[in-house]
């Protein structure tokens, strides 16, 4: 079963089954039972919720490993179906290709489950806690649930900064992507140690950090995931990934018979036009080994690169219905010109002449808005 994508409701669903997962491992340990594999044990109740606390730390840190796989891919029913879309590079984190909503969605959603559960575990726990504590507190005032819900975003976002660091070297370092996926587990072993001296902590003290941790932890998050989607961008888009259609054609004739009687110097590819297909637009780029185009035609959006003269690979296509836009922007010193899609990731070269590149933005942007192309 397929189960690991990054639609809002999994993340709902996620949310609500940690929620009631902890609810259940509170209420066993609130009766004195130690859930251990295969078997249960006495455990004093009164460690119920410093030990509850703690994995939501701990939970919440690595709340990534719920949401590993990249669902803007094609997939393996629609890969099937062309043979022309690559298969992505592996990835241990599918956020670095998400839309914004779905990355920062993650966190706040988490912990707005967990702090609301909590109130259910104080209804009928054993030990309701010392007044003036986080637990102690957390039944008569809202400030506690606050400090827990800051607290776990942040250790999310915490989490999500080590997963950005794996993702955006996990195509050519992947010593650093291991080091760093093994960092975020041990940091989560001290989030975890943390939120359990946390919950007989000081109700302000705590509050107080969490107001000062939150912030950073934010900002910390959001500035390594645009700087991982900017590494893996420039990385792909130096080293481009053959469809398995056009590895069996360079296998077969080689890579001087390969898609014959190519584009001219500045034009598109119209090889691989099929009979009866019109071109729209297209862009160049020559920042890379290969030239690559993107080409935009009535019936397809292509991402292709120039082997040569005689010589040209289609990387990734879509269908006109998925294009949602286009962008041209500087990403550092580089120029990055970005077709971007629904249900899929977005294409993009880099290079290339700017004034062209703002002109093809706009212009695929205006298709996408009115199926027209401005003349």
């Amino acid at each position: 079963m397929r189960f690991r994508t990054h639609k809002f409701s999994t993340t709902m669903l996620f949310a609500v089954t940690l929620a009631v997962f902890m609810l259940i491992i509170f209420a066993l340990t609130n009766a004195g039972l130690d859930p251990r594999a295969g078997h249960f044990r006495d455990f004093d109740p009164e460690d119920a919720a410093p030990a509850c606390f703690g994995l939501l730390g701990l939970y919440h840190s690595i709340a990534i490993i719920f949401f590993d796989e990249d669902d803007s891919t094609p997939s393996k029913a629609k890969a099937a179906a062309d043979s022309h879309i690559p298969r992505a590079p592996d990835s241990y984190t599918g956020f670095i290709r998400q839309p914004w909503y779905k990355v920062l969605s993650v966190g706040p959603v988490f912990a707005a489950f967990s702090a609301t559960s909590v109130f259910l575990w104080h209804t009928f726990a054993e030990f309701p806690g010392t007044p003036g504590t986080m637990w102690g507190d957390y039944a008569s005032s809202t400030l506690p649930a606050l400090a827990l819900f800051l607290t776990c975003w942040s250790a999310a976002n915490i989490g999500f900064m080590f997963a950005a660091i794996a993702e955006a070297f996990n195509r050519d370092h992947p010593g650093i992507t291991i080091t760093s996926l093994i960092v975020m587990f041990i940091v989560g072993i001290g989030l975890t140690i943390g939120f359990i001296f946390m919950a007989n902590g000081p109700t302000g003290r705590i509050l107080a950090l969490a107001a000062l941790v939150f912030p950073l932890s934010l900002c910390t998050s959001i500035g390594t995931h645009v700087w991982a989607r900017v590494r893996v961008a420039r990385y792909d888009a130096a080293h481009p990934h053959q469809s398995p259609r056009a590895r069996r054609r360079a296998t077969k004739f080689g890579a001087r018979k390969v898609n014959q009687g190519g584009p001219g110097r500045g034009g598109p590819p119209v090889d691989l036009l099929e009979p009866g297909e019109r071109l729209l637009m297209h862009f160049r780029s020559d920042r890379t080994p290969e030239p690559q185009l993107l080409i935009a035609t009535d019936q397809r959006f292509v991402r292709a690169s120039i082997l040569g003269s005689d010589r040209t690979f289609i990387l990734e296509q879509a269908s006109p219905g998925q294009l949602s836009g286009g962008t041209s922007e500087r990403v550092g010193h580089d120029l990055m010109t970005t077709a971007h899609f629904r249900d899929r990731q977005s294409m993009r070269v880099v290079g290339g002449d700017p004034e062209q590149s703002r002109a093809f933005a706009e212009t695929i942007t205006f298709l996408a808005r009115t199926g027209k192309v401005r003349r």
